[in-house]
């Protein structure tokens, strides 16, 4: 039945040629696109279905094209030999066709089928050319109808000829010899363009070069040279290529473009607008990454369209606003664009297919890329020429400063001898000013010193006064009592020569009765103990005034500073007033430290006397000193504390500067702090003040045990 069905099929073709190409030399290529008809193949037809349609459209010009298309187009044409050559070829010219089925007619009628195409492996094609050629078997003055099947996600063009074998080798050879003249060029610009980026750095070079090598492979995949060389055995990366390398080509032409005309300096619009062809392109090669071939085919046409419009109207504004090199660029991109229209008017038909219009595209690229490096050494020689007039300028302005700096330097030598002159006056004002602050220093110093040895003096004068009073208030009854005494020795003298004894014993005794012998001796030793208990006192009081004052102490020694603080209370007890009540809290595991303790006695008086003038303007009874010392490893606190009145908030900062107090004026120099704060600071120690208001205040006061140095 099948059998049946293609005998009927086959003596249906011999009627329905509509069209017949007579082939008359075998010197020459006949092209048979005007003896060709065509059908879009919807449906996806089998050669026995789509044999039998009878509605076909007849090509009405030398070079059929069929436009874009997602289906595939079935086409048929009769051929008759008159020629002497059985050996003909039948040369599709077009390598961008991704499947082409090619049946042809044996001598029984029987049709068998040769598929190729970019979607198949190169190894399928009978003859090894970027080409399709197909043997057509057709003796002299025999016609055979032949069926072509063709489909492409690019634009589908059909430049048929038929030729003998001769004549297609000597095309080929040309076809390669062009293609590979295109290639020499493509790979000297390259190569020329790199090692000048590596002379200049000049990142445009770069853009370029990567520009020169897509739109290369680009023209080179277009004519097929690159699949059956570089990956014949893949033909999934060669339905995407050209797709890919031609979204390459127009993404760097654009970023060389933007980057060469410096569109950011003069046009804001123009600059966005390659910075949108940018995304379009990059979105293009992820279309076509993911597979999705016909959206990245649309959009990459629809960039390169956009892209030549923005490119010259760039062109014309870098023109305009004065980059000469942009003069190149404007004859490159001229002729690369009639380049196009040619080879896209070729596909069309309205232009002759032949070598001029096949070729144009290739030769306006090369020629295009000539003229882009000329225009890129152009602008490298401007920016030369634009260095070295501008470091003629520096020149000029370096001339013109080092005069402007030699007359300022005259100008400043004279001022700067002028200031050297009034600073050494006014050196010599401070230096006088300094010794006067000197002296003024050491005046306060001296008198808080004074006022110091004045409290000292007074107290040591009240401590003495009292056991010397008693002292002296004794002697008189003593030499009174004496005197008696001596009396009743000398009557007892005058026994040894009197001649009668007994009346100078009665006159003896009755002296004792009268003196109140009795009463004398005993009030004599009342006297005598009154008068050692005054002596103890005041011996007791030099002692501590000599622990509190140290003046033969000039180094550091060991001391003890409980003995230190109970000598300052006793210096110090004549102006505490009785309703001040003194708690020691002595921390007794304390040994003696090194220090230097005539001053650490001064930093005791300091303190206390401020604590003790305090409550003593303020004579509320419960008042209390608190002194409490604790041992802390190779350290011991000392805390100094009272119920005072406390310090202000706002003296606080200030209270160990120099000069200052919260005394009334005339009532301190304000260095008593100042003095303690620096003793305690050469000590290697420190010391803190605590203070609320109305609450008193607390000065802890920390010493190391050992002094690393004096």
């Amino acid at each position: 039945m099948r059998s049946l069905q293609l005998f009927f099929t086959l003596l249906l073709l011999s009627f329905q040629s509509s069209a017949q190409v007579v082939i008359q030399s075998a010197e020459v290529s006949v092209p048979i696109g005007l003896g060709m008809e065509y059908m879009e193949d919807v449906h996806g037809l089998p050669f026995e279905d789509a044999s039998l349609v009878e509605t076909w459209t007849p090509c009405d010009n030398e070079v059929p094209n069929l436009g874009l298309s997602t289906h595939g187009f079935w086409t048929r044409f009769t051929l008759r030999n008159e020629t002497d050559e059985r050996n003909l070829k039948l040369l599709l010219a077009y390598p961008m066709l991704d499947e082409v089925e090619f049946y042809a007619p044996d001598s029984n009628g029987k049709y068998t089928v040769k598929k190729v195409g970019e979607s198949l492996p190169f190894a399928q094609r009978e003859v090894v050319s970027p080409n399709f050629i197909f043997q057509l078997d057709l003796p002299k003055n025999q016609e055979k109808t032949y069926y072509l099947r063709v489909k492409s996600l690019e634009q589908i063009i059909l430049p048929i000829r038929v030729t003998s074998q001769e004549l297609l080798w000597t095309d080929l050879n040309w076809e390669t010899a062009i293609n590979g003249l295109y290639s020499g060029i493509i790979l000297i610009m390259v190569f020329y363009n790199l090692f000048v980026y590596f002379s200049v750095r000049d990142k445009n070079y770069i853009f370029y070069v990567l520009y020169v090598l897509f739109v290369g492979l680009t023209q080179l995949g277009i004519k097929g040279e690159l699949y059956g060389v570089f990956w014949p055995n893949y033909p999934e990366f060669q339905s995407r290529s050209l797709i890919l390398f031609g979204n390459f080509g127009a993404l760097f032409g654009v970023i060389f473009a933007r980057d060469f005309l410096r569109t950011r300096q003069f046009s804001r619009i123009l600059d966005n607008t390659f910075l949108v062809l940018i995304a379009i392109f990059i979105f293009s090669l992820g279309f076509t990454l993911m597979g999705n071939l016909n959206v990245g085919f649309q959009l990459m046409q629809s960039g390169t369209g956009f892209s030549a419009i923005t490119i010259f109207i760039a062109t014309f504004l870098s023109i305009k606003a004065g980059m000469r090199s942009a003069r190149f660029f404007l004859v490159a991109w001229s002729i690369l664009l009639v380049g196009s229209i040619v080879f896209l008017l070729k596909d069309f038909g309205i232009l002759p297919y032949n070598s001029l219009t096949n070729y144009a595209m290739q030769a306006a690229s090369a020629i295009e890329m000539s003229l882009l490096s000329f225009a890129l050494a152009d602008k490298i020689n401007q920016f030369r020429i634009e260095k070295e007039e501008s470091r003629a300028r520096e020149l000029v302005a370096l001339k013109e400063n080092e005069k402007l700096i030699r007359e300022q330097n005259i100008v400043l030598e004279k001022k700067v001898s002028e200031r050297t002159q009034e600073l050494q006056s006014t050196n010599e004002n401070l230096e006088v000013a300094m010794d006067n602050l000197k002296s003024a220093q050491a005046q306060l110093v001296n008198q808080e010193k004074m006022a110091s040895l004045g409290q000292l003096t007074a107290g040591i004068a009240h401590e003495i006064n009292n056991p010397i009073n008693f002292v002296s208030s004794n002697v008189k009854p003593l030499k009174r009592d004496i005197e008696d005494l001596l009396e009743v020795i000398e009557k007892y003298d005058e026994l040894d020569g009197a001649e009668s004894v007994e009346e100078l014993v009665k006159e003896i005794k009755e002296f004792k009765e009268e003196i109140d012998y009795d009463f004398v001796v005993e009030e004599i030793n009342q006297l005598l103990n009154g008068i050692g208990e005054g002596a103890s006192r005041t011996a007791e009081i030099v002692k501590s005034l000599r622990n509190f004052s140290r003046l033969d102490e000039v180094e550091s020694k060991v001391a003890d500073v409980h003995e230190g603080l109970d000598s300052t209370l006793v210096i110090l007890s004549s102006i505490m007033e009785k309703h001040i009540d003194l708690v020691k809290n002595y921390d007794l595991s304390i040994e003696p430290i090194e220090c230097h303790p005539g001053k650490l006695n001064q930093v005791f008086s300091n303190i206390l006397v401020n604590a003790i003038q305090a409550m003593n303007e303020m004579a509320e009874e419960n008042s209390q000193i608190i002194i409490s010392t604790k041992n802390l490893d190779d350290k011991i606190r000392i805390s100094i504390a009272d119920t005072g009145p406390g310090i202000p908030d706002e003296a606080k900062e200030h209270i160990f500067e120099p000069f200052f107090t919260t005394k009334d004026v005339g009532e301190g120099t304000g260095l008593g702090l100042s003095i303690v704060f620096s003793i305690i600071e050469a000590h290697n120690g420190t010391i803190e003040l605590g203070t609320e208001r109305d609450k008193g205040a607390e000065f802890v006061i920390t010493l190391p045990k050992t002094l690393t140095s004096d």
